[in-house]
């Protein structure tokens, strides 16, 4: 491997890559998945065996002042589904990339993962994405090593089991477990937020019950088995106006609605 192709990739390297690419089309190379497992694990050894294929994400750039020392920060979750690089994560954890914005800071800053035995790899290239199924596939520069892939699991049913490992708010690794509660449409919703492209693919959820938080996005979810069905997206909070004891008007939270990527989506994207 060449010197060359050691240099991390600039965020403006990263957004000349991918300008040309179009949403929801499929990757220049295909990208081959393994088999799904079939044998049903515990819950000890979902995390235990998958913790390994989970990231963290993040950009490196330069400080402001004179000094010219380097910050950093995470700014969600992802994970790899191929073992020579091809990682996930949501289309809004690289919306800097994907969206061409030539006001961004930042544009000699690099994108970076961060394995759990402190690996670091750095972005070197958008592959594909989807803005309404909130997906973007990526591709690092394993420096010749081998990442750990997840395998793709069928569409879960609900009230199936299911796991999640994420990063809520600095809260590294944290594996939390819940059901499927919801598998839905959500076009008016993301039409009422400016986000939906009519003619894109259905925006379809799988909403359930497992604890994640701001952080988390990107994060894979698990079946019983293991595989990947899943990928956090985002949270909804409902509740209601009300008076408290004063009589004031207050906002009464009542319960947070976990809406997640159905693994149908990263397929359609893979084209599987």
């Amino acid at each position: 491997m060449s010197g060359k192709s050691r240099i991390p990739k600039t965020v403006k390297d990263l957004q000349d890559s991918a300008v040309v690419l179009r949403d929801e089309a499929v990757p220049e190379n295909s990208i081959t998945t393994s088999p799904p497992g079939v044998r049903i694990l515990k819950d000890e050894e979902i995390y235990a065996q998958r913790k390994n294929s989970v990231f963290l994400i993040g950009k490196l750039k330069k400080t402001k002042d004179t000094t010219g020392s380097i910050s950093f920060d995470f700014t969600g979750t992802a994970f790899a589904i191929s073992s020579d690089g091809v990682c996930v994560t949501n289309y809004h954890v690289l919306q800097d990339i994907i969206q061409r914005n030539d006001s961004t800071t930042g544009m000699d800053s690099v994108y970076f993962i961060e394995t759990v035995d402190r690996k670091v790899y750095f972005v070197e290239k958008i592959l594909a994405y989807s803005q309404n199924n909130d997906l973007a596939i990526f591709k690092v520069n394993t420096r010749g090593g081998k990442l750990r892939p997840l395998s793709p699991g069928k569409p879960a049913e609900v009230g199936a089991a299911v796991y999640c490992i994420s990063h809520p708010q600095g809260n590294f690794y944290y594996f939390s477990k819940g059901i499927v509660a919801r598998n839905v449409v959500i076009s008016n919703q993301l039409a009422a937020e400016g986000m939906y492209r009519p003619a894109g693919k259905l925006p379809i959820r799988m909403e359930l019950t497992a604890d994640y938080g701001g952080g988390s996005s990107g994060g894979p979810i698990l079946d019983k088995y293991g595989n990947l069905i899943g990928i956090v997206c985002s949270t909804r909070a409902v509740g209601k106006d009300t008076k408290n004891e004063e009589g004031k008007d207050m906002y009464l939270q009542q319960m947070v609605i976990k809406q997640t990527i159905p693994v149908k989506a990263l397929l359609w994207l893979l084209k599987e």
